[in-house]
């Protein structure tokens, strides 16, 4: 059974949730080339009332989280925050941006656009990796290590890795990409305040495009394929895209963010009992362990990429929509 603390590839629980309101029962078509603008009352992240000391207005697709002039007449969320969430959500932005902008070890990226290259460029410049204090272009990682196995025998390993985001910062950011695009779905413009889910909310993994076809992933993505579709989002040119699915008979959501054609993120929020048999019933990744002993131990996984022919975590036209 799921604890609430940590765990390693699997469920992690959050609390905080205030007050839930229906959404909406069927799919509504937004314009495509217009943002979507609310005058909300309460803070949409932390529930706050707001008054003109506190209130700033908030781009839930950041526009600096998505490559220069992306969002440049394409559908976005607009709505208010008090500023001190605006500006944590800002923080956890700014470098995650930067990171899932940058290629991979072999120097490709997820698209071929010149622009969004050029501004990642930029962006590795000008962004500081919270998880090394360096900036972007500096934040690569290396594991070295070299070890004797027996007489004769010697092992010497040297692996590098392009910036890494931090999982439980880029976990956060989806929750309140989530939170604002649930506020939406059950606002009310007489009252001009939205809902906020109950229960809970639970990640299960984050990855970066050459892992998007690994077992946990695809099992997820066919585990939920006939939930029905409650929203989908997608903006930037492609360089955004969320969709949330409702269990069949139990208040519990599935979720995924693809961010910068780069970094996918899963899980659930809601109930979750429902959350954790789906997750329990997904194959597990296995590492293969190369090097043991006893206070270190090196293990690696084989990458899996998702063919594009094979790929429906945003696809809603083979499922229900209601």
């Amino acid at each position: 059974m799921l604890a609430q603390d940590l765990l390693v590839n699997g469920l992690r629980r959050y609390h905080g949730a205030m007050e839930s309101l229906a959404p909406q029962s069927e799919l509504m078509e937004l314009p495509p080339e217009r943002p979507k603008a609310l005058d909300n009352r309460t803070c949409v992240y932390c529930g706050t009332t707001l008054s003109p000391s506190n209130i700033s207005r908030e781009h839930v697709i950041g526009r600096r989280f998505v490559p220069k002039g992306k969002l440049h007449g394409q559908w976005n969320l607009i709505l208010n925050a008090c500023r001190r969430c605006n500006s944590r959500k800002a923080d956890l932005e700014d470098d995650i941006s930067a990171i899932t902008l940058q290629p991979d070890s072999w120097g490709r990226y997820g698209h071929d656009d010149i622009p969004a290259i050029e501004d990642a460029l930029r962006k590795a410049r000008d962004s500081r990796s919270r998880r090394t204090r360096k900036p972007v272009k500096d934040s690569g990682e290396e594991i070295k290590i070299h070890r004797s196995l027996g007489p004769g025998i010697n092992l010497s390993v040297q692996y590098s890795r392009p910036p890494q985001i931090d999982d439980d910062r880029a976990f956060e950011l989806a929750r309140l990409q989530l939170m604002a695009f649930f506020y939406m779905q059950t606002y009310n413009s007489e009252t001009r305040r939205g809902g906020y889910w109950l229960h809970s909310y639970h990640p299960v993994m984050t990855v970066h495009r050459g892992d998007w076809g690994n077992p946990l992933m695809v099992g997820f993505m066919w585990a939920i394929e006939n939930w029905g579709c409650r929203l989908l989002a997608v903006s930037a040119d492609g360089f955004f895209k969320l969709i949330t699915r409702r269990h069949p008979s139990a208040e519990t959501w599935a979720w995924a963010l693809a961010w910068n054609h780069n970094r996918r993120l899963i899980g659930f929020f809601g109930e979750l009992a429902p959350a954790q048999t789906v997750y329990d019933s997904l194959p597990k990744l296995v590492a293969r362990t190369v090097y043991q002993a006893p206070n270190e131990s090196l293990s690696y996984r084989t990458e899996v990429p998702l063919k594009d022919d094979e790929d429906s975590l945003f696809s809603i036209e083979d499922g229900p929509i209601g």
